[in-house]
């Protein structure tokens, strides 16, 4: 699911949460401690999402409270859902459907809950009143910045998971052909989506085969909107590598789109794919490059580490300095705090803060260039020594 896809579900929240603050001044102080990295992480449940909020000295619990949706509003939602072959296809791939994004299109039903049955709790005074507060306004913000990745976050907060959503619809289509996929603008349409569409087709007689006779086979490509043999063969093959990964328990996360993008490109394969992987993400290639490289070091959370630092307190990276200092890590140098990252520029060594808690090593590679190295690890210290290690190891490029 794209971001473009599922925007107007985190604009119809803004809004709804905009005019139930009313007018309040707490509305911009919390939209300052939402962008500095004041909420913690989010917990929804039905009727409720909450977090801990972070400000000045303290944190807090700030709560939203939001009405859940009946018995009868998820029935009619799942039936509208049932008759659209795209939004099938999405919940059987376990995808969430952009078509929630639009209660035009989702038999009247709204997602996001109206501004009258938003209401906010926090532990600070403020909040004790049920009025709204600059926590619960952070909370709020941050809602609407993570809607756009995670809409089930709403969607079980409004009384249903995800996943009983895709039961109750795959109960509805179950046994019968949902019609056709209609293809996206470029004329694609996503595999998975195809064999998860399939899977609730009738099944097929299958042809009279003369098991006496043996008859040569020749693959082609399938016709088009389909994918190409060649890029059939690559996806077996990646798919077969996953499950290794899976069963070994070797899967790391985050491994969000991004990640899954960079990860066919670490393939052995995947540098042919860096154009087309360049056009989709609109990054540039350079940093994609890197990005293989920290995908290789650290997994997915090695690629986003490169791409950028995970943001972090203040206060927490002046622990990870002052750690790197007492463990005499750094020598005599100077590490300076900057973009969320901890540089020694001296010595040409960086250690980022990666969405996993560990902290990633990196090395100055050409001016204002930075390539990740290995060594990722939970202790600020001994990532410090590891990107140290590899300074001595890559010479600098002029």
């Amino acid at each position: 699911m794209t971001v473009r896809s599922l925007a107007p579900l985190a604009g119809a929240w803004k809004q709804a949460f905009h005019l139930a603050t009313n007018g309040s001044g707490s509305y911009g102080k919390g939209l300052n401690l939402a962008r500095n990295g004041a909420v913690a992480q989010i917990h929804t449940q039905p009727g409720r999402i909450s977090a801990a909020v972070a400000a000045k000295k303290a944190t807090h619990q700030a709560t939203i409270h939001i009405p859940e949706l009946t018995a009868t509003q998820w029935d009619t939602l799942a039936a509208k859902l049932a008759d659209d072959p795209q939004a099938v296809a999405d919940l059987v791939a376990n995808r969430i459907p952009a078509t929630i994004a639009d209660s035009g299109h989702a038999g009247g039903i709204s997602i996001a809950p109206p501004a009258d049955g938003i209401t906010f709790s926090c532990s600070c005074p403020t909040g004790q009143t049920h009025r709204v507060c600059d926590h619960s306004a952070a909370l709020g913000h941050a809602v609407a910045e993570r809607l756009t990745s995670t809409p089930s976050m709403l969607l079980g907060a409004r009384g249903m998971t995800a996943r009983a959503l895709a039961a109750h619809v795959r109960e509805l289509v179950d046994g019968a052909d949902p019609g056709p996929l209609p293809a996206d603008a470029n004329g694609t349409v996503r595999a998975t989506q195809l064999y998860s569409l399939a899977a609730h087709r009738p099944p097929q007689t299958p042809p009279a085969l003369d098991l006496d006779t043996v008859n040569s086979v020749t693959w082609s490509d399938p016709p088009i909107p389909g994918p190409r043999a060649h890029a059939l063969t690559q996806m077996t093959t990646d798919a077969a590598a996953r499950a290794r990964n899976l069963l070994a328990g070797a899967t790391a996360a985050p491994h969000d789109e991004l990640a899954d993008v960079v990860r066919i490109l670490a393939s052995p394969d995947g540098v042919d794919h860096l154009a087309a992987a360049q056009h989709a993400t609109g990054i540039p290639e350079a940093t994609l490059r890197a990005m293989m490289i920290g995908y290789r070091h650290g997994g997915p959370a090695g690629a986003h580490a490169t791409l950028a630092a995970t943001r972090v307190t203040t206060d927490a990276l002046e622990r990870a300095r002052e750690t790197i200092h007492t463990s005499r890590a750094v020598g005599l140098a100077t590490i300076t705090i900057d973009g969320g990252s901890l540089t020694d520029t001296t010595a040409g060594v960086q250690i980022r803060p990666g969405p996993d808690g560990r902290w990633y090593p990196f090395t100055l590679w050409r001016a204002d260039e930075w390539r990740p190295a290995p060594g990722a690890c939970d202790d600020p210290a001994e990532a410090f020594r590891a990107a140290r290690r590899a300074r001595a190891a890559r010479p600098l490029r002029r």
